[in-house]
Order: C-alpha cells, then structure tokens, then sequence
C-alpha cells in the first residue's frame, strides 16, 4: 500500500499513514513494528506528566476541602492553604486538559483501534480527558457559581480514581510484554549531534579543574 509520512515539527515527531489518512495497524500480538509504535512529542510528555503531579496535589489535599466544608469536622490551620492549593490545582488541571485536546486534534486523528484492548484503552483514555475537563469545571463552578456543583465534584473525582487504576493496569500491562509503548511517554534525553541514530547520550558539560581550564 502506498504510503506517505507527516513532516516532524516543534509539535511532535513524522509519523507514517497510508494513503487514507489512517495510521498502521499493530500486528495480531498487537506489539507492531518499532516505528509504528505510540509517540508523543515532548510537549504532550511534559504536559501528561503535570498533569499527574496536578492529580497527586488534588488527592493530598481532598481531606481539606472536606475539613473545611464540614460542620462536623474542625479544620487544621493549615487547612485554608491547603484549600488554596486544592483551587488553583485543580484550575490548572482544566487548563493544562485543554491544551492537551487542542495539541491532540493539532496532531491529527489516531490510528483507529483494531484489537479489543487497544478499543478499551482508548474509551479509558477518552473518559480521562472527559472526567478530568469535567472535574474542573464542577470544582470551579461549585467554588465561585454554585455550591451545589459540589455533589457532582465528588463524585466525578471517584470516577476518575476508577479511570486511574484502568490506566496503571493498562501501564503495567504494556510494561510486563515489553512493548515499548510506556517507554515513549517517559521523558527522552537529549541527543548528541552526530551521535549515531537510534542511540541517545546524555551531554555532560565540560568540568574545569582547578587552574581554571576545561577538562
């Protein structure tokens, strides 16, 4: 079939498609060839990983906003930080959500799954984004619009929980088969100019010695 490949940019690397648009197809082992593998630009790398630390900040500090909220809890003095912290985290998060969906839909569509468990990654995937786009909105609304959002808060946060353990179980999964595929949403060391390709070396910067000259 012929095939064609989207140019790399400051966005994320080339990718092959056929002449449908379509990216390949992963073989029945569902591993494919090296280069028809996941990627994520380093931009979607860095924002994934925000957002987890985001999510961690979220479940640190849940206990605050209940303390705080409740008239049968006594709230810690730290508590009033913590709710601070808890606020403008989980802004963050809806931030961050949106520029995620808009570097995706800048990317261009995926391949569309084939396999059972490449269908429920992406349904695990997509109600991430829902879920999380949907927390915000309802933590936002119920701190400055409506309290009553705050019903609908809570419990969006437990669907979440529910999608965060499909998503480390689908981690570990690709992790035991050794697939590659968590290794492309790890942050990648910068490689040398000239190294051959394929190969990554970290750059060390040159150390002075003591009279002052480069070593």
């Amino acid at each position: 079939m012929l095939a064609r490949s989207t140019g790399a940019g400051a966005w994320g690397e080339g990718k092959r498609m056929d002449m449908s648009g379509r990216m390949p197809a992963v073989d029945a082992a569902g591993a494919g060839d090296a280069s028809e593998r996941p990627r994520w630009s380093r931009v979607q790398v860095l924002l994934h990983w925000t957002v987890v630390g985001l999510v961690v900040v979220q479940w640190l500090t849940y206990d605050a906003i209940m303390r705080t909220h409740s008239s049968l809890m006594r709230p810690r003095p730290i508590d009033l930080i913590e709710h601070a912290v808890h606020t403008w985290s989980g802004i963050a998060i809806g931030v961050l959500m949106v520029a995620r969906l808009a570097l995706r839909l800048h990317r261009g569509r995926n391949a569309i799954p084939v396999h059972f468990r490449e269908r429920a990654a992406a349904v695990v995937h997509s109600g991430l984004y829902l879920a999380l786009l949907a927390q915000a909105a309802s933590g936002f609304t119920a701190r400055y619009l409506w309290g009553g959002a705050a019903f609908f808060h809570v419990w969006i946060w437990k669907v979440i929980l529910v999608l965060l353990a499909l998503h480390v179980l689908g981690a570990v999964f690709h992790l035991v088969r050794r697939d590659g595929v968590v290794g492309g949403m790890l942050p990648r060391r910068r490689a040398v100019r000239g190294a051959p390709r394929g190969k990554v070396e970290s750059v060390r910067r040159p150390s002075r010695a003591p009279g002052g000259m480069a070593s």
